[in-house]
């Protein structure tokens, strides 16, 4: 029945219009699905602790050991039966719908996504709300594009809108949370995407102001920052230890992944209890470190917490996020790198007025432009960085710091890794999505991802005339030639045959019309590769080979050209 809606208003109104009405119905979705994502949070809080989620900050009661504990006893089974792809920051999961999936992502996630992540926060999980209202959003514009039969190009759209409209409600970011969803969840700035992501952005925004209030995220107090060579210079060093710290994390994150998915023995939908036991014991001597920290980061912020206590949180917020994470939590780590970033900031500003004590800059400066450098270090993003924290800080005084250790933090972080900390998730499952956003297709696409997998075979020493009786009964233009081993020796099309019969050969061995040099090109080269090859052989096929040169099909200039239109 939608889908005959989708035709109507196409047929009505042009597609773009249609495509902005879309947008505005996945703002509203979005502004609401994160209002209620956050009541059910402050709900599962109270459940778990008796405490909201400020007041985590300061609890000392003897359930802290407990709560994580039993959190990660409903939070595992929840994931593991009903959604896998719950379990994490959720990102990542979004990246690749667009990217491999045609934008596709089950309507359930919507349920166990909001669930999982309000339950894992609810009870001390030290993650973001961000990567979960991000997924479920998403889900829920696949959904409607999915409902609506819309084209695949649409569909992708409308999950980048659900992407922005779940940051923009969350942080009261509108812009930043077109950004995010441009730089990445798409990967690209495409013109065609901005009209539709901004409304989305924009509506779902104006709803988050109606339940939340119209205010920066992070109020800070009137810092006047004085832009001199040096003053910037101190942020540029920033912007490098922010970088480090940045790959830091991924590195961490990824290697308490590992730890956890060596541990056999145990179930997985187990696993987030296991991870509870460390949340619970570090959680009931900093308590700061249970949820989002939001609070902690607010007196970081204000110049309100010890040098010792800035370290300590620094490096004990990694171990809790990895832990919460690797074990099989549902969380962000949006938020996580802004709690880290504004210790590190914090800390490095107290550090700069010990040395200098007439430091024209405050501390609380170098706590917010820390939290842009270490989220720009571990996304590359740094757009999305320097705009977010002047939104959520609503400062414009910070705004060339904010940009100038941006850009370093993600400069460094690249050149020691090209893998953020969401695709790092995916290149560890092997899917490769910088290559995959490659707008050159023949550089994106790899030979093994298109070559035919089931191809007709047909054995080389049959005589040409046998042979075509065995093409002709298939609709087939081409098929492989083999041994009598069953190795793949190249290809031959039903024309050959044919001129073959034609010019007398037809008792001839169908190996003869092979040609006497095949090019042989690796399975996981690019078809770029594959293109030049066959222009340098001057021939319309390759045998593509394995790591242990075995030949495992044939790709030919078919095969390439269909890709790179589809």
């Amino acid at each position: 029945m939608l889908s005959s809606v989708n035709r109507a208003l196409n047929r009505v109104l042009s597609e773009q219009i249609t495509l902005l009405i879309y947008a505005v119905i996945i703002g509203i979705g979005g502004g609401y699905g994160a209002v209620a994502f956050r009541w059910m949070i402050t709900k599962f809080t109270y459940l778990f602790f008796h405490q909201t989620q400020a007041q985590l900050a300061s609890f000392h009661g003897i359930r802290s050991f407990f709560v994580p504990i039993i959190g990660g006893l409903i939070v595992g089974p929840i994931v593991y039966f009903f959604a896998r792809e719950a379990k994490g920051h959720g990102v990542p999961e979004v990246m690749v719908a667009i990217t491999q999936n045609k934008g596709l992502i089950r309507p359930r996630i919507v349920i166990v996504k909001a669930l999982a992540s309000a339950i894992t926060l609810g009870s001390g999980g030290s993650v973001g709300r961000e990567g979960p209202i991000v997924q479920i959003g998403s889900a829920w514009g696949s959904t409607l594009g999915q409902l609506l039969h819309v084209s695949e190009r649409t569909i992708k759209t409308l999950v980048a809108c659900g992407a922005a409209a779940g940051i923009a409600a969350t942080f009261n970011a509108p812009i930043g949370g077109a950004l995010f969803a441009f730089e990445i969840v798409l990967g690209s700035f495409e013109l065609a995407n901005v009209s539709a992501i901004v409304i989305s952005s924009v509506i779902s925004a104006a709803i988050g102001r109606v339940y939340f209030g119209n205010f920066a995220s992070f109020p800070l107090p009137h810092y006047t920052v004085t832009t001199t060579v040096v003053i910037l210079l101190l942020f540029a060093i920033l912007g490098i230890m922010g970088g480090l710290y940045g790959f830091f994390y991924i590195r961490v994150l990824f290697v308490f992944e590992d730890f956890f998915d060596r541990l056999k023995k145990i179930p997985e939908w187990l696993k987030p209890a296991v991870g509870g036991i460390g949340l619970g014991v570090i959680g009931y001597f900093f308590p700061q470190l249970f949820g989002v920290g939001y609070p902690t980061v607010e007196h970081a912020l204000t110049n309100h917490l010890a040098l010792g206590l800035l370290i300590a949180l620094l490096f004990l917020k990694l171990f809790m996020t990895s832990l919460t994470l690797a074990a099989g939590g549902s969380g962000g780590v949006f938020a996580p790198g802004l709690f880290m970033g504004s210790m590190l900031g914090g800390a490095y500003g107290l550090i700069l007025k010990m040395i200098f004590p007439h430091l024209p800059v405050s501390d609380g400066v170098f706590a917010a432009v820390g939290m842009a450098a270490v989220f720009a270090g571990s996304a590359h993003a740094p757009i999305t960085a320097m705009v977010m924290l002047f939104e959520m800080t609503g400062n414009y005084q910070l705004i060339l710091p904010l940009m100038l250790a941006s850009v370093i933090a993600t400069a460094i972080s690249v050149r020691i890794s090209r893998e953020s900390i969401y695709t790092m998730k995916l290149k560890r499952r092997g899917v490769d999505i910088l290559r995959k956003r490659n707008p050159d297709r023949l550089a994106a696409v790899l030979v093994n991802e298109i070559m035919p997998k089931e191809r007709l075979t047909i054995n080389g020493e049959l005589t040409l005339r046998e042979a075509l009786k065995v093409i002709a009964k298939t609709p087939e233009w081409f098929a492989n030639v083999n041994d009598s081993r069953g190795n793949i020796l190249g290809s031959v099309a039903r024309s050959q045959i044919l001129e073959g019969i034609q010019l007398g050969f037809g008792e001839t061995m169908l190996l003869t019309l092979l040609p006497d040099k095949i090019g042989h090109i690796h399975e996981e080269a690019t078809l770029s590769e594959a293109t030049t090859m066959m222009n340098d052989l001057n021939t319309t096929y390759l045998l593509v080979v394995d790591g242990n040169d075995v030949a495992k099909g044939v790709i030919g200039s078919s095969d390439i050209v269909h890709a790179y239109q589809f």
